[in-house]
């Protein structure tokens, strides 16, 4: 679900909590203590939810397993700090298929509470592994990676590959169908995370160019779309930035991420539209933060990119749960 920057919740090596405990209680999953040794088991009141959400914390990182149901319409809010989730399907639902690949979702630092309603009678199975700055840095350090954002919003580009890696799915199906019960159950949770990590690892390393100089200089106009999403920065700016000319800097950051430079940009701005939308904001409101002048401009561009306009998505999540990680 998330973590919180509630300092009560900090843990010795100053890292917040990885999971929120408080906004679950709020919603009706109330703790029952120590999981048999893997972790901490939440369960529902009868009243506002029911099923039950585990969490086990590691190092830099969480493992989540849940099966519980909202009874009573409600808002999920979260205090959103940098941090990468990947998401599956608990191993009891199966498979959609490879028309519906496993879920990896991001959230990036935003500003004060993130707020999604949550319907009665929303359903939710799955297997979670949330990566926090300090674990990503050691996994990706041999990338020459500078920051978490550039790891979330590059994976973010390659949802589709990435959800298909070896390692993935193989590896949320261990956490889903372990036994907390069993004598190192812990064990399993940080063994397959880190195989998922790795995966994830391996699926950038591929994308990336050989070169160190030109793949530093990919994840440098990456960083920069990161800091001038909202009023954006022009190619040429993000070639200077990557220390190539312009033609070899769109060859080389199509290759690595799927989509050219202004694609990129709008990709980034509508998911942060989704969000905003899906917490209840205005069109107009959100247009601007995301940087159109014109709510007219921005719906299009939101049509094109959803195949609806932002009024019918706004209305759409306010009668079924949009997770506000999704990418």
């Amino acid at each position: 679900m998330g973590e919180t920057t509630d300092p009560r919740g900090a843990r010795p090596n100053e890292e917040s909590r990885l999971f929120q405990a408080e906004e679950l209680e709020r919603m009706g999953l109330l703790p029952a203590g120590d999981d048999r040794g893997a972790g901490e088991l939440f369960v529902g009141d009868g009243v506002r939810a029911e099923g039950w959400y585990r969490a086990w914390a590691g190092d830099g990182l969480t493992v989540v397993t849940c099966d519980f149901t909202i009874l009573v319409d409600t808002l999920f809010g979260i205090d959103t700090r940098r941090y990468l989730t990947v998401r599956g399907p608990a191993a009891s639902e199966g498979r959609a298929g490879a028309a519906d690949p496993v879920a990896i979702a991001y959230i990036e630092t935003r500003e004060g509470w993130v707020t999604t309603p949550v319907p009665a009678g929303s359903h939710f199975a799955y297997a979670e592994v949330e990566y926090f700055e300090g674990a990503l840095r050691s996994a990706f350090a041999e990338l020459e990676w500078n920051s978490i954002g550039e790891a979330s919003s590059l994976l973010a580009e390659m949802r589709h590959d990435v959800g298909w890696a070896p390692g993935v799915l193989s590896a949320l199906d261990e956490i889903s169908g372990v036994d907390p019960a069993v004598p190192g159950a812990a064990l399993v949770y940080e063994g397959a995370a880190k195989v998922l990590l790795g995966s994830l690892v391996g699926t950038v390393a591929a994308s990336l160019p050989e070169s160190r100089d030109d793949r530093v200089g990919v994840l440098a106009a990456v960083e920069l779309a990161n800091t001038r999403w909202r009023e954006g920065a022009s190619q040429e700016e993000a070639a200077s930035a990557a220390g190539m000319g312009l033609t070899k800097f769109k060859r080389l950051f199509q290759h690595t991420t799927g989509s050219t430079w202004s694609a990129y940009l709008t990709a980034r701005r509508m998911r942060e539209a989704r969000v905003l939308l899906a917490s209840g904001k205005a069109v107009a409101e959100t247009a601007r933060k995301v940087g159109y002048r014109s709510p007219t401009s921005f719906s299009a561009a939101f049509s094109r990119a959803y195949g609806m306009s932002p009024q019918l998505f706004k209305e759409t999540v306010s009668t079924r749960f949009l997770d506000v990680a999704a990418a």
